[in-house]
């Protein structure tokens, strides 16, 4: 089950905060780096600005942690990506699969 989870992520959190105008400012916090297993899905057809790309997609896995499924952003490789599915295959709290893709502005 582990042998495979060889890779360096950073898992984090969305923060809200409000500013001194009293609006809402969002921002992400750190809540774990972690070993995880990271396979390449096929890219997915997306359009931002009536532009198409491929926004490559992830599948993650890793060991189980309740603190986890607070998960919305993933550092790995110096790039971000925005979680898009976060599961827990078979309910029985050992692996947590998220997917992901690449977080564009």
């Amino acid at each position: 089950m582990t042998r495979n989870m060889h890779q360096r992520i950073t898992c984090q959190a969305q923060v809200l905060t409000q500013t001194t105008a009293g609006e809402q400012q969002e921002s992400f916090s750190d809540i774990a780096t972690i070993w995880a297993e990271v396979m390449a899905k096929s890219g997915d057809m997306a359009l931002s600005a009536r532009q198409k790309y491929i926004s490559p997609g992830y599948r993650l896995r890793m060991r189980y942690q309740d603190m986890l499924r607070a998960t919305r952003k993933i550092l790995w490789q110096g790039q971000a990506y925005r979680v898009t599915s976060l599961r827990n295959p078979d309910n029985r709290k050992r692996i947590l699969e998220i997917e992901m893709v690449e977080d564009r502005p």
